[in-house]
C-alpha cells in the first residue's frame, strides 16, 4: 500500500509508541488527543474523561516489563509504578523524541469514514476534517465500563470501578464490590479499612499472586527463556510458589478458581486481600441473586445490607468514530491481522488493543515497529483471506495456552506475540535484502529498503 500520511488517535502509551515509530521512518504523522496531555489512562483524573486510574493505582507488572525496551524507566520509580510516575514517564518519552508537534491536544475525533483511492477522511469535534492514507486507532480498550445485569431494585448508590478514586466516601457504609480482578480486590480492600463491612461478590475467584516472593518481583519469571518451557512445567511451577505463600485459594472463602493458573484471566497482585478475607475484614459471598431496597440476597441464601455497589466489571472495546460497516468488536473480542489490521481495511491498524497478561509497552512497541514495516512495504500483507485464515492460527503458544477462548479474542500470550512480529519483520527483511543485492550488486544499506529498491 502506499502511505505518507497517518492520522493516529489517542495519545497514551500506545499512540506514542506508534508516532514514535512512524515519524522515525519519514511518515507525514498527526495525532489527535482528546485530553490535554499525553498519558491516556496513566493521567489520573485526566481531562478527556477516561481515566479510570485511582489514587493509590500502581502497575500490577513490575518496571523491567512495563517500560518501553528502548526507553528505561529510572529505578527510582521503584518496582510497581505509580500511576503518577507512569504519565511523568510517558511525558519523558514523548520530549525525548519530539513528539509533542505532532499531536493535537483537546480534540475529539467525531468519525473515520472511507474516502476516494482508498484514502480515510478524519473528521474533528469542531467541524474541521482531514483526508489520510492510514489511520491508526490508539484509544485503550479500558475506558468503556461493562455494567451487569442487577437483579431486583436497589436504594444503593451504584458506580463503576472506573469512576473509584478513594475509599473516603465509604466510611461507615456497607459496601458491595462486583467482581474478581485486580481492580475489585483492590477496591474491596482499600474500602474495607473505612466501610462498617465490605463484601465482594463473584462467580468465581481469580488466582491471587503476591507482588514479591522472596525479596524480588513476583513476574521476575516472566521472561523469554522461561516462556518456551512447556505450560505444565510453568503452571506447576508458579502453583508451589502460590501454595507456599498464601495457602489454598479455597481456605479463603472464595469460591475455587474454574481455570487453571495463568490461564483465561491474569492473576491480580496483592499482599493484604486474602489476609484480610481470612481475618474477616472483606466477607467473600458468590453470585449475587436478587437486591431487595437496601439488601443484597446471594445464591448461597446470605443477605446482606448494602448502602455502595461497586461494579469492577471490566471493560469493552468500543470505537464511537467508527461505524459497524468498519470493524465491529464484540465485548473483549475484535479480529484483526496479527492483531493490528483490519482485513477488509488494511490501512486501518489498531495499535494497544491487546491482553497481554503482562506489559503493554513492550508489546505496542513491537507492533508499532511491525506496523511501519507494513506501511514502508517491508512487510508484504497476505490478502484478505490469508488475514482471516491467520487470525484463526493466532500465535501457537497463545493457542495451547487460552484453548478455550475465541481465536479473535484479544487475550494473548506476549512473548509468543511478539516473537510472531519479529518473525514476520526478519523474514521480509532477508527478503528485501536477496532482491536488493540481486538487483544492485550491493550489500544491504542503512536507508529504507523501498528507497533502496527504487534507487
Amino acid at each position: 500500500m502506499a502511505v505518507d500520511r497517518v492520522c493516529v488517535i489517542g495519545a497514551g502509551s500506545s499512540g506514542l509508541a506508534a508516532l514514535r515509530a512512524l515519524e522515525s521512518r519519514g511518515f507525514r504523522v498527526e495525532c489527535f488527543e482528546k485530553g490535554s496531555a499525553v498519558g491516556g489512562t496513566w493521567r489520573y483524573e485526566n481531562d478527556s474523561g477516561t481515566s479510570a486510574a485511582y489514587a493509590s493505582l500502581r502497575t500490577n507488572v513490575s518496571r523491567a516489563r512495563m517500560q518501553y525496551p528502548n526507553f528505561p524507566m529510572p529505578a527510582a520509580y521503584g518496582d510497581y509504578v505509580h500511576h503518577r510516575d507512569m504519565a511523568a514517564y510517558l511525558d519523558a518519552y514523548a520530549d525525548a523524541f519530539g513528539l509533542r508537534r505532532h499531536i493535537r491536544f483537546s480534540t475529539s475525533v467525531t468519525a473515520v469514514e472511507p474516502s476516494d483511492g482508498g484514502r480515510w477522511r478524519v473528521s474533528l469535534h469542531d467541524g474541521s476534517a482531514g483526508t489520510y492514507d492510514a489511520v491508526v486507532v490508539a484509544n485503550g480498550h479500558d475506558w468503556q465500563p461493562t455494567w451487569p445485569a442487577l437483579p431486583g431494585t436497589t436504594t444503593a448508590r451504584v458506580s463503576h470501578a472506573r469512576d473509584y478514586r478513594t475509599a473516603d466516601r465509604f466510611a461507615g457504609k456497607h459496601v458491595l464490590v462486583i467482581g474478581a480482578g485486580q481492580s475489585a480486590i483492590e477496591i474491596a480492600t482499600e474500602t474495607a479499612r473505612v466501610a462498617a463491612r465490605t463484601v465482594l461478590s463473584c462467580r468465581q475467584a481469580h488466582y491471587v499472586v503476591p507482588r514479591y516472593f522472596l525479596g524480588r518481583p513476583s513476574d521476575h519469571l516472566d521472561t523469554e527463556l522461561f516462556n518456551r518451557l512447556p505450560w505444565p512445567i510453568v503452571r506447576a511451577m508458579f502453583g508451589i510458589t502460590l501454595r507456599f505463600v498464601h495457602g489454598r485459594m479455597d481456605a479463603s472463602g472464595l469460591p475455587p478458581p474454574r481455570h487453571r493458573l495463568l490461564e483465561r484471566f491474569p492473576p491480580a497482585l496483592s499482599d493484604e486481600f486474602l489476609p484480610a478475607l481470612r481475618a474477616g475484614r472483606i466477607v467473600a459471598r458468590p453470585m449475587l441473586a436478587e437486591l431487595d431496597g437496601d439488601a443484597a440476597s446471594f445464591v448461597d441464601g446470605a443477605t446482606e445490607p448494602v448502602d455502595e455497589i461497586v461494579c469492577a466489571t471490566g471493560y469493552r472495546i468500543s470505537f464511537p468514530f467508527l461505524s459497524e460497516a468498519l470493524i465491529v468488536p464484540e465485548g473483549r473480542r475484535l479480529a484483526l491481522y496479527r492483531r493490528v489490521l483490519s482485513p477488509a481495511h488494511p490501512s486501518l491498524a489498531f495499535i494497544g488493543l491487546v491482553d497481554p497478561l503482562g506489559g503493554l509497552l513492550p508489546v505496542v512497541e513491537a507492533q508499532a515497529a511491525w506496523l511501519a514495516d507494513v506501511f514502508d512495504e517491508t512487510i508484504r500483507l497476505p490478502d484478505r483471506a490469508g488475514m482471516l485464515a491467520a487470525i484463526e492460527r493466532r500465535e501457537r503458544r497463545t493457542s495451547r495456552r487460552f484453548d478455550d477462548s475465541p481465536a479473535d479474542s484479544i487475550i494473548c500470550d506476549r512473548h509468543a506475540y511478539i516473537r510472531s512480529l519479529r518473525r514476520d519483520r526478519r523474514r521480509a527483511r532477508f527478503a528485501w535484502s536477496r532482491l536488493v543485492r540481486a538487483r544492485t550488486g550491493c550489500p544491504l544499506r542503512a536507508a529504507p529498503l523501498r528507497s533502496q529498491l527504487r534507487s
